[in-house]
Order: structure tokens, then C-alpha cells, then sequence
């Protein structure tokens, strides 16, 4: 039978089925080749799909809102704009597959296979993603408000721009994983692996960071307002920023070129590292030089909770150095005399 007559037939089929027609049962849908099947647009809601072998099939914008595809093999499918609330993904492989703006709402796709799948601006929003392999994945934009990713594989992900807001990423492998501008304010991260993960610019406001690992992240600029992690354990540099001033007014040189260059000459982050002592020091070998700076920056309370790019020029850097010195010692004037105590250490 020819390709084109295949597909006919599964799209007589399923409209049959639709109608009730007698003789046209689920089960019957099995005996047709689903491979490379063309069926953009087709209405199979409810449908039981498990375990079928549609590698490479069409499926864009179908509607197989709440059908089960447990463990159906999907690899490189095309399910773009396809509607998929609720319908269970376990187990299924859907690698390399393009979800571009598919609705993945309440879907249950754990222990799915997504790596690599391209899922920028898809809506995941409250999936169970727990155990995927989201490897390689592309989540450009995508709505990952209050999904369960626990234990899920998100290695070198491709995260920027995500909302991962309330996200449950417990134990979860973000390594080398790109969350640049992310937003994952109220997220559950603990015990999650992040590093060499591009947090920078990113919103952790309120997130959890207990046990995460921090080794090599790029915090840079990220809002850590209210970030929960032991924080007893991250040296204190009371008025970061106008020590810095002053050790750079005393003789010291500023070179955003490299972390540390020679006992006097240091980048921002370095010079943060430097004042903290043997306790920072301790630190940045523990996690690297940028997420020390940045965790330190922030209990001393470098202009709030934003942390400083560390990647700007000498002029620029210096520039916002001046700009939060000032901003601190302005901040230390109208404080209280408990408060000044506090902040002198």
C-alpha cells in the first residue's frame, strides 16, 4: 500500500471512530503504519495511543488532550502547537521532537524521554516531569510554572527566559544548563546540581537553595532576594563595596580581564574574595570565584540582592563600585545605632 493511501486510511478510520460507527474500535487503530503518519490537526482526544510507533509523524496542532501515549515512541515527531493537557506521556520517547508551543498542561510525562525535543514556548505549566531526561532539551520561554521536574535530567537545557516560578526541581541535574534571565522565584532547589549552569540575570527570589551545588555557576546579576541556602556558612564583608573603593583609592588596581592577577590586582569578584579573608578564599575554591562573590556580595548586602556583573569593563565596574559605595555609606549614615553595629560587624 502507498504512503499516501496509509494515511488516508488512518484518517477514515479515526473519523469513523469519532462518529461511533460500528466495527470501528481503538484497538483497531493499532493495525494501521502510524510511521510518518500525517495527521496535523486530527482530533484524537482520549484516545489510547500507548506503546504506537509514530517516529516522525505529524501530529501538529492535533488535539490529544488526555490520550494515553504511555510509552509511545514519538521520536522526532512533529506535535507543534498540539494540544496535550493531561495526557499521559510516561515513559514515552520523545526525543529530538518538536513541541514548539504545544500545551502540556497537568501532562504526565514522567521518566519521559525529551532530550534534545524542541520545546520553545510550550505550556507545561503544573506537569509531572519527574525523572525526565530534558538533556539537550530547547525550553526557550516555556511555562514551567509549578512543574514537578524532581530527579529530572536537565543537563545543558537550554532554559533562558523559562518561567520555572514555584518549579519543583528537587535533586534535579541542571548542570551546564542555560537559565539565563530564568525565572525561578519560589522554586525548590534543593540538592539540585547546578554547576557550571548560567544563572546570570536570573530571579531566585524566595527559591531554595539548600545542598544545591553551586561549583562554577554563573551568578552574575541574579536576584537572590530572600534565596533560602545556609547562609551561616558565607563570610560576611561588612560594606563590600566601599572597602573595595578604599583598597583601590590605597594603590590596589581593578582588572575585569581575569579573577586575580596579583596580590594587588584584582577584578570585582576578586576583590570581594580577597576581603573576606581565608573564609572566602576557603569558598571560592569550593564553588569558583563567581558564585563565592556573588553568595558573599549578597549576605554583606552589596545594593540589595542583585548581584554585580561581574563581566563589565574596568570603567563600567568601577562606575557601579562607586555607585553602591555611596549607596551603602548613605545607607550606614541614617541607619540606627544597632543597625551600624551590625553592619560594621
Amino acid at each position: 500500500m502507498s504512503n499516501s493511501g496509509v494515511l488516508a486510511s488512518i484518517e477514515e478510520y479515526v473519523e469513523r471512530l469519532q462518529q461511533r460507527e460500528e466495527g470501528y474500535t481503538e484497538e483497531g487503530l493499532r493495525g494501521f503504519n502510524w510511521h510518518k503518519a500525517e495527521l496535523a490537526g486530527c482530533d484524537l482526544s482520549g484516545f489510547n495511543l500507548r506503546e504506537l510507533d509514530m517516529r516522525g509523524a505529524d501530529l501538529s496542532e492535533a488535539n490529544l488532550s488526555r490520550a494515553n501515549l504511555r510509552k509511545a515512541y514519538l521520536r522526532k515527531a512533529n506535535l507543534s502547537k498540539a494540544d496535550l493537557r493531561e495526557a499521559n506521556l510516561v515513559g514515552a520517547d520523545l526525543s529530538e521532537a518538536d513541541l514548539r508551543e504545544a500545551n502540556l498542561s497537568e501532562a504526565y510525562l514522567r521518566k519521559a524521554n525529551l532530550s534534545k525535543a524542541d520545546l520553545r514556548e510550550a505550556n507545561l505549566v503544573g506537569a509531572d516531569l519527574s525523572e525526565a531526561d530534558l538533556c539537550e532539551a530547547y525550553l526557550w520561554w516555556a511555562n514551567l510554572r509549578g512543574a514537578d521536574l524532581r530527579n529530572a535530567n536537565l543537563s545543558a537545557a537550554y532554559l533562558s527566559e523559562a518561567n520555572l516560578v514555584g518549579a519543583d526541581l528537587r535533586d534535579a541535574n541542571l548542570s551546564a544548563a542555560n537559565l539565563r534571565n530564568a525565572n525561578l522565584s519560589g522554586a525548590d532547589l534543593r540538592d539540585a546540581d547546578l554547576s557550571n549552569a548560567d544563572l546570570s540575570n536570573a530571579d531566585l527570589t524566595g527559591a531554595d537553595l539548600s545542598g544545591a551545588k553551586l561549583r562554577d555557576a554563573d551568578l552574575s546579576e541574579a536576584n537572590l532576594s530572600d534565596t533560602i541556602l545556609d547562609w551561616d556558612a558565607i563570610p560576611l564583608v561588612p560594606n563590600v563595596d566601599a572597602s573595595i573603593l578604599r583598597a583601590i583609592e590605597a594603590g590596589g588596581q581593578l582588572d575585569m580581564n581575569r579573577w586575580h592577577t596579583c596580590e594587588n590586582t584584582h577584578s570585582w569578584a576578586g576583590w570581594v574574595i580577597v576581603l573576606a579573608g581565608k573564609a572566602g578564599e576557603d569558598l571560592e575554591m569550593l564553588i569558583g570565584t563567581n558564585a563565592a562573590a556573588s553568595l558573599i556580595c549578597t549576605k554583606s548586602g552589596s545594593h540589595g540582592s542583585r548581584v554585580p556583573n561581574w563581566y563589565a569593563n574596568d570603567e563600567e565596574a568601577l562606575e557601579d563600585i562607586k555607585d553602591r559605595a555611596q549607596r551603602q555609606l548613605m545607607a550606614l549614615q541614617s541607619s540606627t545605632p544597632e543597625q551600624e553595629s551590625m553592619a560594621i560587624g
